[in-house]
């Protein structure tokens, strides 16, 4: 006990020893033991002890002895702890214990708080906070007093209770303090959260960054909330912006809540900054230092040292003095073994406080690693989702096991089983060990733990209803264990299913009324019941005999299950106006109306009826909309089926019966038909065909009893009533036929007799028997300017049909004003056997005469008055009676008379066919008519659901238009053929206007029937077309639709979804046109196929035709030296520009060759697409084509390399040294094909030379004559001697001076670049913020012409590409800002720029020059790198290496940038020359030398330059994982997909992005990968991507600059710009944003010479400076 004590007090009281100073050790005996031996371990803690208790000298002493004596028991005693690893139980937590919960469930009096191991407690409303407790205390005060006046009143009513509910929110977390364990049967744990009591343990040194404070709200203010933390000294602030990163809302906050904060900063004066403990931060920030043991809180972050791996988890020290546990439920790994190599002994981990327990007078910490936990991230539902409670699970395998609980694995989710949940017969160790797979059941969610609560319980598994909510209603329960009947009929407890309790309410324990229930059901009998209900958690049960008896298919719970005639018992529940309110099981209800509950009259529902009585009803009515029931307790007897007969025999406009009046209503006559007992109606206005107010007369007039005869207008089989009226002109109109009852029994031209159903403003609805109506449109009613005031409803009419409409069943009326029917006759028929027009409808059989023959369609003549027309789809019954296919109507004339049929009316307005329908008869009628079917039968015509797929048809050429030709099938069904897939015969389409003209007939086959556009698509009969990649052949020709016109080629749909390309060489018959005038979107053309790629499935075409002016060059055979072409500018290299001669055939053009003139800076002359023309100068193998642009060798001779055979004595050339040997001079000579000579010893000089090799060292610059020539052996003979060359000064020094000159041209080509780049981006920035994208386009495109440098030929010049891939640094930084970084690299580039002119300048020759160079200027890099450039053109690719290594030791290390420019040469040099080991080692070496952020990025540039994209692949891969949060590595990476044509992949990067990058930084990505999207992949995917920015930052005016700037650049999106700049000064801008927009607007249109736009903007901008100046 002493010891223990001892412990304790050194652990908790003394500060000194938990913070020991002035360098003392803090280490703890496990801790020693881990990481130093034993004898170490003595001497530390020596120290420890003397500089510990330094104050107290008897101390030590007793310390000491202490310590000898019991060493052994206490590494004993630490051992024994060790293995213990704590979890959360009743009995553990103790009253004041802290614990770090979640709210699980909020009630109206308490919350319920979640801990880990399942346990939950209670947080009663009094202890949650002081703002709460006081509201609570001053409503009782009020309830108290009695004495109040109206004031008091007022104020009590203004006060409410406090709901919890709409203060806290499910899910929360909060630090807690165990008040009271008040039921030990029960086991309920309560706790508290106010701060005051939480925090009470926290000094005002644990103040730090990162620590928590519970809080609870005050006040909430503008900017922020006022907390309370419990300290009297110090209060809290939180800001809105804090509160919104913890996902809190602004409006939701309410006085009195709590909250778990984090403490941002030290208190300043009384107030302490906070934020919501959940908001994450980029690493969890861990409280490193505590005023004394007692600070440690839950909820707090730790560094916990690992002190031992067990199979139950991880045991830990936290700061040197308290121990702690986690368990494996919050390490979320089972295997001892992996534990271990996930976690070793010694090493430290974040984890999060979960509770502080104290154990024998120990505080022991339990502590979380789980990622939840750690994020403190709200309740997760996932897991419930996927296994809801009650789940089964046919087989589960144990994946760990600790002491307490088994663990299992479910897909991404993980359950819990104790191991008191099995069965009583197994054996934990036996039965259940790793690896075993048993059957379970869910039974719960743990959401501190994050587990989901399963059982491998087989009665819990096998039973049907885990929890009493599972049960259905009207279950029924064959036995049923009374357990209480409470006192004054309140009801029975009983218990069911042997572990349910249920209740049953006083209303369902009997049929009748018990006065003494508890006589009847006595405690222990059991009972029959059904569940009826639920009633919050408490299950209620029905024992009436009428509900329990019922059969299980007679009961009724769901609306869904409700049907017409069902029949089932209901309760009366309510009674309401006209009727009561009945329910089934649960809560559905129904309406009885008062008139379903007897056959007798009932005038009030209560009178027949009883509360609680149970009654026998039958579904009538379901209404699905509104979810309403009607029922009715009328049942089947012989008076209903009777009324059911005579009903059923009754016909709606047929029958005419005698009735009697037996009520008369407000606005309706209640009558009784003759001897049928059968009950109707007769609305007001049906009495008579009089007006209202003679109707009404007439109804004032008649007595009850009184005879009527009335006519069937309509009934109502379910209410077994009839609709009837009493007018005499539609009874008369039955008897005459002129009443119909069908819409068969109209006819076109019959008179007909009805009632007007309503009026509108365009027409009369006009009723007839049932629900037949016909419509009178308004000028059919006669000469009527207000329809309403001549016309009201039931008003009798006579009417005359004038159009049916057979498909949709509908028919038109004209008023008969008259009475009778106008009939005209017809004059000069050609059938002299009609008479009258109305004779003419259609079915009949009469004739006709050509008028004259048009391309689709006979014009014909009836008679005089009428005239008629014969669709060519209605001329010609097989394919084979058309003679003519060309010009199908030829074979008739004008005046043969034809048989005839109508089949319709033609509208001549709309040009369409009208199937039995017409407007009027007269002059502008016109009949549809046809020679094919000449029978008396009904036209039948075709509809498009006939049409089957496959179908062989003929058709008739309508139009032709957007590469499809229209046909027409029949009158109505049209079609068409597109050109791809009409014909083999590619000849059609040079000619088709007169090849295929309108009324051409075609055999066709129907591949699609089109409903929505109501047309049919097909294909010629014979048309193989394109339809799968296989199709296709090289050299055939084919009909395509161009898709999308670029600058160098156009796309084609060949076939479904097949695309072709055709390269711009291979679209244009003459270079000169540019392909956006020739060719546009949905143009078809011709396409001949020159070459298809099979595993790339790329096809390649030539839209070329025999017109082409230029000539094609597919290879280098077509190519001769000396020949003149034409070509496009493909890129421009800094070794000069590459020109497309074709497909695949490109010619260089060297900066030398470019023009006669000298050209300062080059580039500027010449961009992608530039069309150019030169002259062949070598084309001896392919890649090595050689073009000249200068005027003077296009139009005259060629200057060249000099062959062997070109050579002769006396020429003049300077050259290298290649050797030196004994006896001369090997020198390589300059303009020439790679050809030496040998200058001998004896012509080296006018004096004899002793010593050759002290004269001359390898690529020392010399001048030879050519002294002799040897063809047969390829030998020359050069001499040095200074006379031969006397003759030859002159041109000597001209060569002299061009070769300074061109070193020179190049120089200042190479500064002139960096000059331009600079100035462009200086541009940028006063324009607004540029385009990123095209900034790295550039850098890009710049890399991949460095590349071309690369081979031995032009020399290995890494200068100006080293220097830009440097350079590009700057544009990876964070661009927060942008003018800052472009200045920054303009200066960085000038000093390169002196110093490549300082190297020319010197002009090195030799390895003496280099040597002596990089004395006077060791930090160069420039020198450097030529000098191993030199080094490389001899082939030397070692002492390169070694040059570089020297650079590397020589360059001083604070010229970063220096050293930079030599890492990126050395892994160009191993990238070109070296092999994936020696490029892979150098790679390493770079990244720790330099950035390795920056040098992943030059060797990816290096890798897409020398085009290995897979190892470029694999090194983004790599780049986006270990730099993900780096905006740059994913632009890059886009831009690099798209120029290699892969946008989808882009698309998932961008996804990938914005998961990986913090949400401040996705509207910058975001941005750049739409501009990207602009320049180098799909405008629509970056309009796309800007709208949606916009959209989601309204108040970044910026992105509407670089949307705009995006949309200007596109030739195309005139209209998009002007949209967008419309809507953008509609935003809310600032006046100097304002005048910017205007001006670039203006700018814009002024651009476009757009005067009408000019005028506009200029127009919109003095309205809104106007709007402004007002404002």
């Amino acid at each position: 006990m002493g010891e223990s004590t001892t412990s304790k007090s050194i652990i908790s009281g003394s500060s000194e020893f938990a913070f020991p100073r002035g360098g003392a050790t803090a280490l703890t005996p496990l801790e020693v033991k881990e990481i130093s031996n034993e004898a170490t371990k003595d001497v530390l803690f020596e120290q420890s002890t003397k500089r510990s208790s330094s104050s107290a000298e008897p101390q030590p002493k007793r310390q000491k002895k202490t310590k000898k004596k019991s060493t052994k028991s206490t590494e004993a005693e630490d051992e024994e702890k060790v293995e213990t690893v704590e979890i959360f139980t009743f009995k553990n937590l103790i009253p004041g214990t802290l614990v770090l919960g979640q709210i699980q469930k909020i009630g109206k009096f308490d919350i319920t708080l979640a801990l880990g191991d399942n346990l939950v407690g209670y947080v009663p409303i009094t202890s949650i906070s002081p703002l709460i407790t006081k509201t609570i205390e001053e409503l009782e005060k009020e309830d108290q007093s009695d004495e109040s006046d109206d004031e008091q009143e007022e104020e009590e009513k203004s006060k409410e209770f406090p709901e919890l509910s709409a203060i806290f929110k499910v899910g929360s977390w909060l630090k807690a303090k165990v008040a009271t364990q008040k039921d030990e049967r029960k086991k309920r744990i309560e706790f508290t959260i106010e701060p005051e009591v939480v925090n009470e343990l926290i000094e005002d040194e644990d103040f730090v960054s990162g620590n928590l404070l519970q809080c609870s709200v005050v006040s909430v203010e503008d900017h922020g909330i006022i907390v309370d933390t419990g300290k009297p000294k110090i209060s809290g602030f939180i800001s809105n912006k804090e509160l919104t990163n913890g996902k809190i809302e602004i409006g939701s906050v309410k006085p009195g809540l709590v909250i778990l904060a984090s403490i941002v900063s030290q208190p300043k004066g009384r107030t302490v900054t906070l934020r919501p403990a959940n908001v994450t931060t980029k690493k969890p920030i861990s409280v490193t230092t505590i005023s004394s043991v007692d600070a440690i809180q839950p909820g707090m972050i730790v560094d916990a040292l690992i002190g031992e791996v067990t199979k139950n988890g991880l045991i830990v020290k936290v700061f040197g003095l308290v121990d702690g546990s986690i368990s494996l439920a919050h390490l979320r790994e089972f295997s001892l073994d992996k534990l271990k190599h996930n976690y070793s002994v010694g090493s430290k981990v974040k984890a999060r406080v979960l509770a502080v327990l104290l154990k024998n007078g120990v505080k022991r910490l339990i502590l979380s690693l789980a990622h939840h936990v750690l994020k403190l991230e709200p309740e997760e539902t996932d897991a419930l989702e996927a296994f809801p409670v009650g789940h089964k699970l046919d087989e589960v395998e144990i994946v760990g096991k600790d002491d307490n609980y088994m663990y299992v694995k479910l897909s991404t989710f993980y359950g819990q089983i104790h191991n008191s949940k099995i069965d009583s017969d197994k054996n934990l160790e036996i039965d259940y060990t790793i690896g075993s797979k048993h059957k379970s059941r869910v039974i719960g969610y743990n959401s501190v733990d994050d587990l989901l609560i399963m059982t491998f319980e087989s009665s819990l598994i096998n039973s049907e209803y885990l929890n009493a909510s599972d049960i259905p209603l009207g279950t029924y329960i064959p036995s049923c264990e009374i357990l209480k009947v409470l006192p004054e009929s309140g009801g029975i407890q009983v218990k069911f299913f042997d572990k349910f309790e249920g209740f049953v309410p006083t209303n369902q324990m009997s049929d009748i009324k018990l006065v003494y229930p508890e006589r009847k059901f006595r405690v222990g009998t059991k009972v029959k019941g059904r569940v009826i209900g639920q009633q919050g958690k408490t299950v209620l049960i029905t024992l009436r005999k009428a509900l329990v008896n019922l059969e299980n298919d007679e009961i009724l719970s769901k609306f869904e299950d409700a049907k017409i005639g069902f029949k089932t018992n209901a309760i009366v529940e309510k009674f309401v106006h006209n009727g009561a309110i009945v329910s089934f099981f649960g809560k559905l209800k129904a309406f009885l109306p008062k008139n379903e509950i007897s056959e007798t009259f009932v005038e009030r529902a209560q009178d027949h009826l009883k509360l609680g009585q149970i009654v026998s009803t039958r579904i009538l009515d379901i209404n699905t909309e509104t979810e309403r029931l009607l029922v009715t307790l009328k049942q089947a007897t012989d008076l209903f089926q009777a009324q059911k007969a005579t009903i059923a025999e009754l016909v709606p406009g047929k029958s005419i019966a005698n009735a009697f009046v037996v009520e008369k209503a407000k606005n309706s006559i209640l009558i009784e038909l003759e001897n049928e007992n059968l009950r109707g109606v007769i609305y007001d206005g049906q009495l008579t065909d009089g007006n209202y107010e003679q109707n009404r007369a007439a109804v004032k007039q008649l007595e009850i009893g009184s005879k009527l005869e009335v006519l069937i207008l309509d009934k109502d089989l379910r209410a077994r009533t009839v609709i009837a009226t009493g007018k005499r002109s539609l009874i008369e109109a039955v008897r005459s036929n002129q009443f119909p009852t069908t819409f068969e029994e109209v006819s076109e031209g019959k008179l007909v007799k009805g009632y007007i159903k309503s009026v509108t403003n365009f027409g009369l609805f006009v009723s007839f028997a049932g629900k037949l109506t016909g419509l009178v449109l308004a000028k059919y009613a006669g000469d009527v300017s207000d329809l309403s005031k001549k016309f009201y409803k039931h008003q009798s009419v006579s009417c005359r049909v004038i159009r049916l409409d057979q498909e949709n069943k509908r028919f038109l009326l004209s008023l008969n004003t008259n009475g009778e029917v106008d009939s005209d006759e017809v004059i000069n028929p050609v059938d002299t056997s009609k008479k009258l027009l109305t004779e003419y409808v259609p079915g009949i059989l009469t004739k006709a005469i050509i008028k004259s023959v048009k391309g689709t369609q006979l014009n014909v003549q009836l008679a005089d008055n009428l005239q008629g027309r014969v669709d060519i789809t209605q001329c010609f019954n097989s394919w084979d009676e058309i003679k003519d296919k060309h010009q199908p109507l030829s074979q008739f004339h004008k005046g043969d008379i034809l048989d005839v049929k109508i089949i319709g009316y033609h509208d001549a307005k709309n040009h369409k066919f009208l199937p039995v329908t017409h407007r009027t008869y007269g002059k502008s009628t016109i009949l549809e008519l046809s020679i094919k079917d000449t029978t008396e039968t009904p036209f039948t015509d075709l509809k498009l659901s006939d049409v089957k797929t496959g179908t062989e048809i003929f058709g008739f050429v309508n139009n032709i238009h957007n590469g499809l030709v229209w046909v027409s099938i029949t009158p109505s069904v049209k079609g068409h053929v597109s050109f791809m897939h009409l014909t083999d015969d590619v000849t059609v389409f040079s000619d088709i206007d007169n090849k295929l003209p309108i009324g051409c007939a075609l055999e066709l086959k129907v591949d699609e029937v089109d409903n929505e556009h109501h047309v049919l698509v097909m294909s010629g009969k014979n048309s193989q077309g394109v339809k799968t990649f296989n199709d296709i052949t090289v050299g055939k020709k084919y009909p395509v639709r161009v898709i999308k016109v670029k600058d160098a080629y156009v796309l084609v749909e060949i076939g479904p979804n097949i695309i072709a390309s055709a390269y711009i060489t291979d679209a244009l018959n003459n270079y000169s046109d540019k392909l956006e005038d020739v060719f546009h979107p949905s143009d078809y053309v011709i396409a001949s196929v020159v070459d298809i790629d099979t595993d790339a499935k790329k096809v390649a075409v030539s839209l070329r035709n025999d017109d082409a002016v230029d000539k094609t060059i597919n290879s280098i055979a077509d190519l001769s030296r000396g020949d003149i072409v034409k070509g496009f500018v493909k890129n421009i290299a800094n070794n000069g520009v590459y020109v497309a001669l074709g497909r695949s055939v490109y010619a260089l053009v060297r900066i030398t060759d470019l023009s006669d003139s000298y050209l300062k800076d080059w580039k500027k002359f010449f961009k992608p697409g530039q069309l150019v023309l030169g002259k062949v100068s070598a084309c001896k193998e392919e890649g090595r084509v050689l073009l000249t642009l200068k005027e003077s060798e296009v139009n005259g001779e060629l200057n060249y390399l000099k062959k062997f055979e070109d050579l002769e004595v006396g020429d003049v050339f300077e050259g290298s040294v290649k050797r030196v040997t004994d006896f001369g001079v090997f020198v390589k000579l300059d303009g020439t094909v790679n050809i030496s000579g040998l200058c001998h010893q004896s012509e080296i000089a006018e004096n004899k030379v002793e010593n050759i090799a002290g004269l001359f060292g390898e690529g020392d610059r010399v001048k030879v004559k050519i002294l002799k020539v040897n063809q047969e052996k390829k030998q020359l003979s050069l001499g040095m001697k200074a006379s031969y060359f006397t003759t030859a000064s002159d041109v000597n020094e001209d060569d002299d001076e061009d070769i300074e000159m061109k070193e020179s041209e190049d120089d200042e080509e190479e500064s002139e670049e960096e000059e331009e780049e600079s100035e462009d981006e200086v541009m940028d920035i006063a324009e607004g913020e540029e385009s990123d994208e095209e900034a790295s386009d550039e850098e890009e495109d710049k890399e991949e012409q460095d590349s071309t440098s690369l081979g031995l030929s032009t020399g290995f010049d890494w200068t100006a590409s080293i220097l830009d891939q440097a350079e590009d640094e700057s544009s990876d930084e964070d661009e927060e800002d942008f003018t800052q970084e472009k200045k920054k690299k303009k200066r960085s580039k000038q000093t390169v720029e002196d110093k490549t002119g300082d190297l020319n300048t010197r002009a090195p020759q030799s390895v003496g020059d280099f040597e002596r160079l990089l004395i006077g200027n060791p930090n160069s890099s420039i020198m450097w790198m030529n000098y191993m450039s030199f080094q490389l053109q001899l082939s030397e690719v070692e002492k390169a290496r070694e040059i570089g290594e020297r650079a590397l030791n020589t360059i001083n290390y604070r010229e970063e940038q220096e050293k930079m420019n030599i890492w990126i040469a050395l892994l160009n040099l191993e990238n070109t020359f070296g092999s994936d080991e020696t490029l892979e080692s150098t790679f390493k070496r770079a990244c720790q030398y330099m950035d390795s952020f920056t040098m992943h990025q030059k060797l990816v540039a290096i890798y897409t330059m020398s085009e290995k994209y897979d190892q470029a692949d694999e090194l983004y891969k790599v780049m986006t994982k270990k730099f993900g949060k780096n905006i740059s590595t994913w632009v890059h990476y886009g831009s690099y997909l798209l120029d290699r044509d892969l946008h989808d992949q882009t698309r998932e990067v961008l996804a990938k992005a914005l998961q990986v990058l913090p949400k401040r930084d996705h509207i910058e990505v975001v941005r750049k990968f739409a501009q990207l999207e602009f320049v180098k992949g799909d405008p629509e995917q970056g309009r796309s991507l800007f709208e949606g920015l916009i959209s989601d930052a309204p108040k970044r005016i910026d992105l509407w600059n670089v949307y705009i700037d995006q949309e200007i650049k596109q030739d195309d999106s005139k209209d998009k710009v002007e949209d967008l700049f419309e809507r953008v000064v509609t935003k809310k801008l600032s006046r100097k944003q304002a005048k910017f927009f205007f001006k670039k607007w203006l700018e814009f249109e002024e651009d476009k010479g757009d005067e009408k736009m000019v005028a506009r903007v200029k127009s919109k901008a003095a309205e809104y400076v106007q709007n402004s100046n007002k404002d």
